[in-house]
């Protein structure tokens, strides 16, 4: 029975409500399994505790004869692509969530670290991961930080060469024995894909060969950088800034600019032939594009392991033109822009991109439709 009696009467018992609390014990369990799914072990542990030891001259036997290829570009401009990409190649490495696994598949491609800038402590993270604090702080909202902004802040803090004071052993050994976890070092290629590499390229040569004999011919350094269609990348900045922080048009081009100022006149200073590739380009032709990216690598560019890469290994379809959307808004689409705002920007940023040498239409773009 459900009563019971006191000197009163009756009173009814109350059970625990077993079933909603059941149910709400499985909303975070389920919570947790995704986000251990995602970040492995570290969402339960600082990450320093998975560092390893090793010292700036223990690091430079290991990287002999390996390549470490850093991706940057602009964010939203295609490096996660080209990453997932790369790193279904068996001869190349990127950073992993948990020890590395070997084979293809779905979870294995979840458990991806992605973007080495949000789990070192050497170097500065722009602001980058930390956008929802900022949106409520005016200090951050009045500073260029985050994602479409960081590259307008003061040249001193963005722009890093390898005359920075970071470059040193001690903090190249500290670098690489946070990413030891997350790599695998079996492979002749290891992969750091983070956007803001394109502005910080020199200082990252600079320190990954930190205290190495100039003579020694061991470690290569190689930058692989993709760009987008400067309209393009500025509406898909804005898809994923929505509700985040206001960031205006004209600033998310200005922060593309800029981003690119510092990519380009850091070229020439790159060893190693550095490569500059554009997601179009990437994307209307991946099987021809990846041959000559493997090549240049030095890893088997065999039409089998390209198509096997692509059919099996990717585990998404690459959009033949991933602008599409974007330029049906801009042309007059859905919610397209304004034609006269559209003119005065284009007139605006088009010397602007011809003196990057990017080679991108933006008075002529529509035509391309």
């Amino acid at each position: 029975s459900n009563e019971i009696f006191n000197m009163g009467g009756k009173i009814k018992q109350k059970h625990f409500p077993v079933l909603p609390f059941l149910g709400f014990l499985g909303i975070v369990f389920g919570i947790l399994g995704y986000q251990y799914n995602q970040y492995g072990a570290t969402l339960f542990f600082r990450r320093s505790q998975f560092d390893s030891d090793h010292t700036a001259s223990e690091w430079h036997k290991i990287l002999d004869n390996k390549t470490v290829l850093l991706i940057g570009g602009p964010h939203r401009g295609g490096t996660t692509l080209l990453w997932n990409t790369l790193d279904a190649h068996p001869d190349i490495s990127g950073l992993a969530t948990t020890p590395p696994e070997e084979g293809y598949g779905k979870q294995s491609r979840k458990r991806k670290c992605r973007e080495g800038i949000l789990i070192q402590d050497v170097y500065s993270r722009f602001g980058i991961g930390i956008e929802d604090i900022m949106k409520k702080h005016k200090v951050y909202q009045q500073r260029m930080l985050g994602v479409g902004r960081y590259a307008l802040g003061d040249e001193n803090d963005v722009h890093l060469t390898e005359s920075d004071a970071q470059v040193s052993p001690e903090n190249m050994a500290r670098l690489l024995n946070r990413y030891s976890y997350y790599w695998n070092y079996s492979k002749s290629v290891v992969v750091e894909k983070s956007p803001p590499n394109a502005v910080i390229s020199r200082f990252l040569q600079a320190l990954y060969n930190a205290g190495r004999n100039e003579t020694s011919i061991g470690l290569q350094t190689k930058f692989l950088f993709v760009t987008r269609h400067p309209i393009a990348n500025t509406y898909a900045h804005q898809s994923v800034l929505e509700g985040v922080y206001d960031v205006p048009f004209a600033k998310l081009m200005d922060n593309y600019v800029q981003l690119h100022r510092y990519l380009t006149t850091d070229l020439p200073y790159l060893e190693n032939h550095p490569l500059l590739i554009k997601l179009e380009d990437f994307a209307a032709n991946p099987l021809v594009e990846l041959q000559k990216i493997f090549s240049w690598l030095g890893v088997d560019n065999s039409p089998e392991t390209v198509q096997d890469i692509l059919q099996n290994g990717l585990g998404e379809d690459i959009l033949a033109d991933p602008n599409a959307k974007y330029r049906k808004r801009w042309c007059g689409g859905a919610g397209g822009t304004n034609g006269i705002r559209q003119e005065i920007i284009a007139r605006k940023y088009q010397p602007l991109i011809n003196e990057l040498g990017l080679g991108y239409e933006l008075e002529d773009w529509c035509s391309d439709s």
